[in-house]
């Protein structure tokens, strides 16, 4: 089906347009990762992470100390793999960690 060009569009379609001209993910992918950032990283680790963002394929992340920013960044490959098998190949494509205790 092709609109025309000054015909409306769907809220939802528009929407999904300005997100990904914003580099944004699917509204959904953030929230699934939050939600089974446990399941992801391991109970031990997540008490000590959260997650910032997720944009243009770059997953923030916080963690409240340098020895556990060097744990995931030697996970950094095992999480990416993880993350995509939740939301979808290629959503994710590089982490980036920061300290913020």
């Amino acid at each position: 089906m092709t609109r025309e060009r000054d015909e409306p569009k769907p809220l939802s379609e528009a929407l999904a347009e300005v997100a990904a001209d914003l580099g944004l993910p699917e509204p959904d992918a953030f929230q699934t990762l939050v939600a089974n950032w446990d399941q992801l990283v391991g109970d031990d680790l997540s008490r000590h992470c959260r997650l910032r963002s997720l944009r243009d394929g770059v997953l923030r992340l916080a963690v409240d100390s340098a020895p556990r920013a060097t744990q995931l960044r030697y996970l950094e490959g095992d999480v990416i793999d993880r993350a995509n098998g939740l939301v979808g190949a290629g959503v994710v494509r590089s982490v980036r960690i920061a300290v913020d205790p």
